[in-house]
């Protein structure tokens, strides 16, 4: 087949490299995402003097500058820097379906970070496109910091239907670990995403794509589950060896109350899911600590 000027997604070449993006970390930023998802820590590592952030915060990126209200000249997020060149293959929605995070090592704010980022893998699935984008973190020395892919549906055939709201929740969990409970609400959803305004933001918006009320972005369940794993795992263990692999197969609503839990599995790893009100999965993980490179 002879390329267009403009490729289709069949054309799209894959593994599609996109450069280089290069971010500036700031306090107030990494506090706002930090208390979105109610992480009493502000996702600072140790002594707070020594300035050092969690690799968890790493995973906004993506998104950028959705949520960030300081940005430094220049910067720009990975599924941005995918767009400006292929944007013609990007409709909406645009479903966040699954992300795998690999740790490494904390970050120092007020020095710069580099991600490398590329398209690994495309798919088509029950009439949507998705792509799997891969962003690899280094530290000014180009020590590495963490390794993300995030599968996107990046255009779809058909609007998501409305869900009902969420009953009252229900009695006991089955969970093996202690679960936790989350109460979601509109002000959350705002706090991660803003300033932009969009499905996450607004019912009126998540609305006009066929949801019900707003819906709160996925990375914030990544961060439940982040957090979960961390307490069961140890904190710095789970920083310099955590491995988290999640989907998500429902979206989360702005007054869903949600119930993170898990239970050991052979060989150490943990099998997490969070479930709202209706015992509804919205988001299901493996997490493990693996071996130092």
């Amino acid at each position: 087949m002879k390329p267009t000027a403009i490729p289709t997604f069949e054309e799209l070449p894959v593994p599609l490299l996109l450069g280089s993006t290069f971010f500036s970390p700031a306090i107030e930023q990494v506090r706002k995402f930090a208390y979105a998802v109610e992480d009493e820590s502000g996702w600072l590592v140790g002594d707070p003097a020594d300035a050092l952030v969690h690799p968890l915060f790493l995973s906004t990126y993506m998104w950028f500058p959705s949520g960030f209200y300081l940005r430094a000249p220049g910067e720009i997020g990975h599924f941005s820097l995918f767009r400006q060149n292929h944007g013609h293959l990007v409709g909406t929605p645009f479903l966040h379906g699954k992300s795998a995070a690999r740790f490494l090592r904390p970050f120092r704010l007020g020095r710069p970070i580099r991600a490398d980022i590329a398209v690994t893998e495309k798919y088509r699935r029950r009439g949507r496109d998705f792509i799997v984008m891969r962003a690899s973190f280094f530290d000014a020395d180009g020590a590495a910091l963490a390794v993300y892919d995030h599968g996107c549906a990046i255009r779809s055939d058909e609007v998501q239907r409305a869900a009902a709201p969420s009953p009252a929740p229900d009695a006991a969990s089955p969970s093996e670990l202690p679960p936790r409970r989350i109460e979601m609400s509109l002000e959350k959803s705002r706090l991660f995403s803003l300033p932009a305004e969009n499905y996450h933001t607004h019912d009126r918006l998540a609305q006009a794509i066929g949801a019900r009320v707003a819906i709160p972005a996925a990375m914030m369940s990544f961060a439940y589950l982040s957090r979960f794993a961390q307490d069961i795992l140890g904190n710095d263990a789970w920083i310099a060896r955590g491995s988290l692999d999640a989907t998500f197969p429902r979206m989360l609503q702005r007054d869903d109350v949600l119930s993170v839990e898990g239970h050991r599995m052979d060989g150490g790893a943990l099998a997490l899911g969070i479930y709202n009100a209706r015992r509804e999965p919205v988001a299901v993980a493996t997490a493990r600590l693996l071996d130092r490179p």
